[in-house]
């Protein structure tokens, strides 16, 4: 039986800790204690929905091609990586979780290194990605399912054939119960959006009310769902914001940055996802939000897939 269940979300970029709140959540409401850590960006915002957890080294992943990502992890990377190993490994040991959810790899070797059992949580299969990224991708699944119980997809199409050692849920988002007031646009740039500041005001100066996650007026929130829910469009960058704004049933103009954000809003595109569109430009950033305030736009249907990500752990977790 699992008591105990230790989630580390890796720490570049605040999406991966937005994901590993809803699963906490989920535990906790079955009775199952849960240890957190991972650290970075997403710290505060886990913090804020109780978990409170240790400062780890924090490993920042750069390169916006294959060679620049290996060059950057083999020559800068390696004294925090083997810091945060190092935490990790202490950190199981004085925690000793019955078994591990983690989208990190240091904490994924933690695991393998003591015999913890662990799951791998992603929103990313094969052949989402281009060719090169894509290569990548499949070798690091083919060494997590050496040695993980399973890899588990939050995504938006969890009807497809799920590949062996898979799960399929849907996206997970940060619910919540506070009232907000209707408004128009919510942008959320994430760690790594650019020209937020210059699509608040041309929308603006249509006379649309629009917020900005991280300005002046913004206040950090523990949970995003319900300013998604009030909103009549949310424009993001990740996946972790798509969530959220899906599981709302809000539509969702998707303005991605990096080479796995472009391949899942391009995935939506080609298979018509309803409630979400892609956005290249500003202006097209702008011409689709107005399309959504306008009702132009179908809005998403979606369930929040914590319990059924929480279903594949402990199911699983019970047969051992």
């Amino acid at each position: 039986m699992v008591e105990k269940v230790g989630i580390v979300y890796w720490c570049d970029g605040a999406g991966h800790a937005a994901r590993s709140i809803p699963v906490a959540q989920e535990l906790e409401s079955r009775g199952v204690e849960v240890t957190v850590a991972g650290g970075g960006q997403g710290k505060p915002f886990v913090e804020m929905n109780g978990f409170e957890h240790p400062n780890l080294t924090t490993v920042a992943v750069k390169g916006n091609n294959p060679v620049a990502f290996l060059r950057h992890t083999v020559f800068d990377l390696v004294p925090s990586s083997v810091r945060r190993l190092r935490e990790l490994n202490r950190w199981l040991k004085e925690e000793e979780p019955d078994l591990v959810v983690t989208d990190d790899v240091f904490a994924a070797a933690a695991a393998v290194a003591q015999g913890v059992e662990f799951y791998r949580i992603d929103h990313l299969t094969p052949g989402m990605l281009d060719p090169h990224w894509d290569a990548l991708l499949r070798l690091y699944d083919r060494a997590s399912l050496a040695f993980c119980e399973k890899i588990v997809v939050t995504t938006l199409w969890e009807d497809e054939e799920a590949p062996d050692g898979f799960e399929l849920v849907g996206p997970l988002a940060q619910e919540g119960d506070r009232e907000v007031e209707d408004y128009d646009v919510l942008l959320n740039p994430g760690t790594h959006g650019e020209n937020f500041g210059e699509i608040r005001r041309r929308l603006e100066d249509r006379g649309l009310d629009v917020k900005l996650v991280g300005s002046e007026d913004w206040e950090v929130q523990p949970s995003m769902t319900p300013h998604t829910g009030a909103a009549d469009c949310v424009v993001c960058t990740g996946y972790s914001s798509i969530a959220d704004t899906v599981v709302a049933g809000t539509p969702c103009v998707v303005y991605p940055f990096l080479p796995f954000q472009k391949s899942l809003a391009e995935k939506a595109e080609r298979k018509g996802t309803e409630g979400v569109l892609k956005a290249e430009t500003v202006d097209e950033v702008v011409e689709s939000a107005e399309r959504c305030c306008n009702g132009e736009v179908e809005p998403p249907e979606y369930e929040n897939g914590a319990e059924d990500f929480v279903d594949v752990v402990l199911d699983t977790g019970k047969q051992k």
